[in-house]
């Protein structure tokens, strides 16, 4: 059942009686003992006893549990300090059960069939400090009465009122008169768990000592109400448990529904203020009293100042600010196994607490939405179980001092998929311990966690990742990542290569559980997991990897498959590489020689389409007919130029022809080659004199070739290129590919310079002929 084993009521008859097996003892051959400075401890535990043993008075604890004793035994030594009675058959205790025993300081009569715990039983134990009744189902809450009021004056430390309710019945609310005598004690740790208390009576926490550093209100009903904002008057409070509320009990129905609960019970305690000795014996005969002149109607004189006007008077009114204290001291809260369904929002803390640790697994926190403020000195968080979904990425910007934090086990696959910026752990520079297992989460963005200097242990296991990208480099203490149980199939360079470089001196891995690949592109992948001396993979013989479609194998012998895939692959590596050579080769050779093929062609088509976007069109064509801003563009070298620039001066005299020159007519400013491609295609034929300077000329030959490629793309066909043989034999000198012209005789010889005035018929021969022809439409 709950947290009887941490509340520690008998500490030394745990630690000698069940942890360390003693011998025989002298006096008995039952029980075993364990002689400690002098003092011996006997243990006579599960021995089907009814009647003690006689112990000699050396003995100063004894453990009689697990037996069948209906009474306590007085024959125990009278010096006795610690007494174990639990789990054997008592019925009821009074005044004459441990009279004899004045000097006990642990004792627990949990287990027991306790029916009634009488006034007085007690009165004469003032050195008790532990004391545990938990677990008789019987005895009610009602109980807490009796034995409060014989231990106001003792020395009593810690008490288990535990479980003194049966499983099933109606639910108990908490009074006043319950715990008024507990205020007199020194009390450090209380349990009221598993009774089905649902409420506290207003008061019941102020009652309380202020030394209680230890509250167990666990496995109850609790429902809220305005006792909770009593709390914070426990200001020495250090541990406060109400896990377990609501919580379902597995019990066999014949045993539970046929318990005897005693629910009805009514004791009626007279509360005597003065505690006379009449008034002592009228509580010993049972006598009711009126109980109001014991407790005031308000409690103004324990709640502290500061608090009386948030909860003293009433609920605040309606207002937007309002303040949740706790108790100044509190470091650990106990919140979980609870079926509270409920959204956290803004919960402004008082900041004047020490909150370090808050357990809140198991419950239906379905959203955390914040902020939650003052309480910066959280470094222990756990949420995990919880059916979130929504987390804000505001909710924890106030827990600046976070160590561990535990999400695992919730729906926030959405979440984090979606956290690009890792703002949600932004403050979180303190983070050591991160597990976000069982989430369902698909991918993580590569700067989820880019503000975790300090992580340590991230658990990312038992979800879907198909791969790991996330940036670790700057986690330099990392020394535990958990992947096991995703659907990776390898680990990215990068995150090996920062594995290796991490200031850890070995980096525990869990890859067991992933859809791991054993082929030629995992080789390098697969080295590194048996070479890597920084990275240690937990359980590697465990994990599997794939050889195909269904065969597995497993990494027991991970030699023996990195020697397999290398026989493997490397004749494979060997074929790829020199095929992809040779198509590349080979597809570089064919792209080379079609653009050297045609590469005039191309050349042409780019200066043609930079055309187009000219606004002025430079020729016009009227049904058949085109015509051209020039009749003809003279190509030739400048080393000819006196030469031709006569015979166009001729030309346009004697023929009246509009011919086009490059040091006349083309534009300034313009490229060399637009100027050239333009003339071409604004002239209806083009001229080219010949000579051996001209088929040296890279300009010259590029006119030619222009020209050529204007007749086949943009003339149809029609020869509008004319050459003109300024040399003997220059036309044999021409490139191979440019041999057509020869054979299609678009060619004529010309008079050479020297040759002008020998022979002046000839030369006006040549000038008629080019004239014409140039005329000619």
């Amino acid at each position: 059942m709950l947290v009887t084993d941490i509340f520690p009521i008998l500490i030394i008859l745990v630690l000698f009686f069940n942890e360390v097996k003693g011998d025989k003892c002298a006096f008995s051959s039952i029980c075993t003992c364990r002689k400690i400075g002098g003092k011996i401890f006997a243990d006579c535990s599960n021995r089907n006893l009814t009647k003690a043993p006689v112990f000699p008075n050396t003995v100063i604890g004894i453990n009689l549990s697990k037996n069948k004793f209906s009474n306590i035994p007085q024959t125990l030594p009278a010096k006795l300090l610690f007494l174990d009675m639990s789990r054997n058959e008592l019925l009821t205790l009074d005044n004459t059960s441990f009279g004899r025993y004045r000097l006990l300081q642990n004792l627990s009569v949990s287990g027991n069939i306790l029916t009634e715990v009488s006034l007085g039983t007690f009165k004469s134990n003032s050195k008790l400090k532990h004391l545990d009744v938990s677990f008789n189902k019987v005895l009610t809450i009602e109980v807490m009465y009796n034995i409060s009021f014989d231990l106001r004056k003792s020395e009593i430390q810690s008490l288990n009122f535990a479980k003194l309710h049966c499983t099933y019945g109606v639910s108990q609310i908490m009074q006043q008169y319950h715990v008024v005598h507990l205020q007199h004690t020194q009390l450090h740790e209380l349990s009221v768990a598993s009774n089905r208390i649902n409420s506290l009576e207003l008061g019941v926490l102020s009652l309380l000592p202020k030394s209680l550093r230890f509250l167990n209100m666990g496995d109850n009903v609790l429902s809220f109400g305005f006792y909770i904002m009593e709390i914070a008057v426990l200001y020495n409070l250090e541990t406060l448990n109400v896990s377990f509320q609501d919580s379902f009990h597995q019990v066999g129905l014949k045993g539970a529904f046929s318990e005897n609960c005693n629910d009805s019970r009514k004791t009626g305690p007279c509360i005597c203020v003065k505690g006379t000795e009449s008034d002592n014996n009228q509580i010993a005969m049972g006598s009711n009293i009126n109980k109001s002149s014991l407790f005031p109607k308000r409690m103004n004189s324990i709640i502290p100042k500061e608090l009386d006007n948030t909860y003293i008077a009433g609920f605040p009114k309606a207002t937007k600010n309002y303040t949740i204290y706790l108790p100044r001291n509190l470091r650990k809260l106990y919140y979980h196994n609870n079926l509270f369904k409920m959204s956290i929002p803004n919960f402004p803390f008082y900041p004047n607490n020490k909150l370090t640790h808050f357990f809140g697994q198991q419950n239906i926190i379905y959203e955390l939405v914040g902020p939650v403020t003052g309480a910066t000195h959280v470094r222990y968080m756990d949420l995990s179980g919880n059916f979130c979904k929504f987390i804000s990425k505001t909710f924890f910007r106030t827990f600046s001092n976070l160590e561990f934090l535990n999400l695992s086990n919730n729906a926030l696959s959405q979440i984090f998929e979606n956290e690009n910026k890792g703002e949600l752990f932004m403050n979180q520079r303190s983070l050591s311990i991160l597990d976000i297992s069982f989430n369902r989460i698909t991918r993580l963005p590569k700067e989820v966690f880019r503000h975790n200097f300090n992580l340590q242990h991230l658990d990312l296991s038992y979800n879907s990742l198909n791969k790991f990208s996330v940036n670790i480099h700057h986690m330099k203490m990392l020394s535990n990542l958990d992947l096991s149980n995703n659907q990776l199939e390898q680990l990215s360079l990068d995150t090996r290569e920062a594995l290796d470089h991490l200031k850890s001196e070995s980096v525990s891995v869990h890859l067991s559980g992933n859809n791991l690949k054993c082929i030629c592109e995992t080789v390098e992948i697969l080295k590194w997991v048996r070479y890597s001396k920084r990275v240690t993979f937990v359980g590697i013989k465990d994990y599997t990897c794939s050889l195909g479609k269904n065969s597995t194998v497993s990494f027991e012998d991970l030699d023996g498959i990195l020697q397999q895939l290398e026989k493997k692959c490397s004749s494979y590596i060997l074929v790829i590489i020199l095929m992809t050579t040779l198509i590349v080769v080979t597809i570089t050779i064919i792209i080379s020689r079609i653009l050297f093929r045609f590469r005039w062609k191309l050349r042409y088509m780019y200066y043609v389409a930079k055309e187009k976007y000219k606004v002025e069109n430079n020729y016009v064509q009227l049904g058949n007919q085109m015509f051209f801003r020039f009749d003809a563009f003279i190509s030739y070298a400048d080393e000819d130029r006196t030469y031709v620039i006569d015979l166009v001066k001729n030309l346009e005299k004697d023929y009246a022809l509009s011919l086009c020159i490059h040091s006349r007519d083309f534009i300034p400013g313009t490229g060399i080659a637009d100027n050239i491609t333009n003339a071409i295609h604004c002239s209806r034929r083009t001229v080219c004199f010949m000579t051996k300077h001209f088929l040296d000329s890279y300009w010259c030959m590029f006119e030619l070739n222009m020209a050529r490629m204007e007749a086949v793309y943009s003339r149809n066909g029609q020869n509008v290129l004319f050459l003109v043989a300024l040399e003997k034999g220059i036309m044999k000198q021409l490139p191979l590919q440019l041999m057509d012209l020869v054979d299609s005789h678009s060619y004529s010889d010309s008079p050479v310079e020297g040759a002008i005035l020998e022979d002046k018929e000839a030369y006006a021969a040549f000038l008629t002929k080019l004239g014409e022809t140039l005329v000619a439409k």
